[in-house]
C-alpha cells in the first residue's frame, strides 16, 4: 500500500488537494491564516524551510490532509492473510484465508462520515491527525501504518505551505472526478498559477 502513495502522489494526490482547497474559500483561509502566522512568529526572517517543530503545529493542514487522503482513495484494496477465525455479524472467516479491506468502502461509509463526498476538514477537529483507526485507513493501520506515510504528508504539507503562502491560481478546465474506486480526473485538471 505505501509505495502507491510514493508514486501517486505528485499526481491524484496532489491534483485532488488543489481542487478542494480551490473549491473551498474557508479552508484556504483558514490555511492561509495557519501558514502565514508560521512566517510572521519566525525569529530567523531569512529561513526558507520549514522546521520540525512548525511541520507538527500545522494541525489545520493535518486535518485538510487527511480529508483529501480520506476523498482520495488511491488504494483500492489492501490484502490481509486471516490469522485465526474471526467472527463478524455471524460469519465466520477461517483462518489461513485472504481477505480484502476496501478502504473506499469505509472512508465514503454514511454511518461512519456525515456527508461522506463532501470535502469538510473540519470533521477532523478533535481526532487523532496522526494513525490509521478502524474508519480511516488513508495510510494502512496499527502495525501495518505506511512506512512513508509520515514522507507523502510533510511532501504534501510543504506543497502546501509554498501553495497558500506565495501563489494564486484559479481552475482553466477539467476538475470532474469519477470513482473507479480510486479517484480519476477523465478530462483532466488544468490550472494557472
Amino acid at each position: 500500500m505505501c509505495y502507491s502513495y510514493l508514486f501517486l502522489l505528485p499526481s491524484k494526490l496532489l491534483q485532488l488537494l488543489v481542487k478542494n482547497v480551490g473549491e473551498h474559500p474557508k479552508v484556504l483561509e483558514e490555511l492561509a491564516k495557519e501558514h502565514e502566522a508560521i512566517l510572521r512568529n519566525r525569529k530567523n526572517t531569512d529561513q526558507s524551510g520549514i522546521t520540525w517543530q512548525e511541520y507538527k503545529s500545522m494541525t489545520f493542514t493535518r486535518m485538510v490532509i487527511n480529508e483529501t487522503v480520506r476523498l482520495a482513495n488511491i488504494v483500492p484494496g489492501i490484502f490481509r492473510k486471516v490469522l485465526k477465525d474471526v467472527e463478524i455479524k455471524g460469519y465466520t472467516i477461517p483462518a489461513g484465508w485472504i481477505v480484502m479491506v476496501c478502504p473506499p468502502a469505509v472512508h465514503m461509509d454514511r454511518e461512519e462520515y456525515d456527508d461522506p463526498f463532501v470535502f469538510n476538514p473540519w470533521r477532523w477537529q478533535g481526532q487523532e491527525l496522526n494513525a490509521g483507526s478502524k474508519t480511516f485507513m488513508g495510510f494502512g493501520r496499527g502495525s501495518r501504518l505506511c512506512a512513508g506515510a509520515e514522507f507523502s504528508k510533510l511532501q504534501m504539507t510543504i506543497f502546501l505551505h509554498y501553495l497558500v503562502t506565495k501563489y494564486r491560481w484559479r481552475v482553466i478546465k477539467g476538475g470532474d472526478i469519477t470513482r473507479i474506486p480510486a479517484v480519476m480526473f477523465p478530462n483532466d485538471f488544468h490550472i494557472h498559477i
